[in-house]
């Protein structure tokens, strides 16, 4: 699948999700949705129309929306006139809409077959780096190593130094690929390599094996590899947050980039691509911010924790009102400093 088409289908489906779950929970409850929206205003063209909400596309590509008057309470048919219980779960339900597509993607990938570390002998290619000597060669994720040099592979280690012993030499590698033998390759590992890539361009760890399951064993797997992944981005912000890790944050330009990369390994990498960043939506979106779900969230616990009493319809508004014009802003410094990567 081309770059550009992954993108498309990747950003789509995430953001579509997302907000059919809001969709979904608003037309359950009863609460009027006046618009539908990919993308944010400025609006480009309305798309149609589904039980008295307009479904429109909008000139800025960073996510999406559910118009249902969520700040005035005098609105009639409105989120902001409904309970506690009723406003929580809409604002909710587009976050763990994506944390279910995260278990179906994941479920989907060990039900055709995951690629699984596997003890034994040899290593495996889980990254190759774009424009590196082993993606020149035909090298993909999945692969297993078979020999370099004549040397048959026994351990990571094993392969790292026979690459670093040949640097700037062509070099004889034999891969496997889905249990067959592939025919030679010829391969020159760099002597000066881009940073934060190897001499080769890939990374390597035990050797990998597909293996799929049945449903009833990949569903609870595709639970398991969720949670595994919650855990490890909310670890990474906390380390982040406490200075003890660097935090970093891509935009459409850097998703872009992964997904054309995810593209090119194969089918099975872009599911898997997908999956994670349903994950980092579901995280991100609960976070306390002002105009994300998890900031309006807040809102409704201080009403609780108030006794009922809201905060006053026009603070709240201009509280996401401001969040909103910053997290556009935010977006727009994360893509250009992603530009500004690409063309470095």
């Amino acid at each position: 699948m081309a770059g550009p088409v992954s993108f498309i289908v990747v950003f789509g489906l995430l953001i579509f999700v997302h907000e059919l779950g809001h969709l979904v929970a608003a037309k359950a409850a009863g609460v009027a949705v006046e618009e539908f929206g990919f993308g944010y205003p400025p609006r480009l063209a309305r798309l149609g129309t589904w039980g008295g909400t307009d479904i429109t596309l909008n000139w800025i590509p960073f996510g999406g929306f559910v118009r249902m008057h969520e700040d005035d309470p005098d609105v009639p048919g409105g989120l902001a006139g409904r309970g506690r219980l009723v406003r929580a779960l809409v604002l909710s339900a587009g976050a763990l809409m994506n944390l279910l597509l995260a278990i179906v993607l994941f479920s989907v990938l060990f039900v055709v077959g995951a690629l699984t570390p596997v003890e034994r002998p040899g290593a495996g290619i889980y990254v190759v780096a774009p424009n590196s000597p082993a993606e020149a060669a035909g090298l993909q994720p999945g692969d297993n190593l078979l020999s370099i040099a004549g040397e048959t592979i026994n351990s990571v280690d094993q392969a790292v130094a026979l690459i670093q012993a040949n640097l700037g030499k062509p070099v004889e590698v034999i891969v496997s690929r889905n249990g067959a033998a592939l025919a030679p390759v010829q391969v020159t590992p760099r002597v000066d390599p881009p940073p934060n890539q190897g001499a080769l361009g890939v990374s390597l760890d035990l050797p990998l094996e597909r293996q799929s399951y049945p449903v009833y064993e990949a569903v609870p797997m595709g639970v398991q590899t969720t949670w595994r992944v919650v855990q490890g981005l909310y670890y990474a912000l906390r380390a982040a947050v406490a200075g003890q890790a660097p935090f970093t944050l891509s935009g459409p330009v850097g998703i872009y980039q992964h997904t054309a990369q995810a593209a090119r390994s194969g089918i099975e990498q872009l599911i898997e691509l997908t999956g994670m960043l349903s994950v980092n939506l579901f995280v991100l979106n609960l976070l306390p911010l002002p105009a994300l779900d998890g900031g309006r969230l807040i809102f409704v616990l201080l009403e609780w924790v108030r006794g009922g009493r809201r905060i006053p319809p026009n603070k709240e508004g201009l509280v996401h009102m401001v969040g909103m014009m910053l997290l556009i802003a935010l977006m727009v410094a994360v893509t250009f400093a992603d530009i500004s990567r690409l063309i470095g």
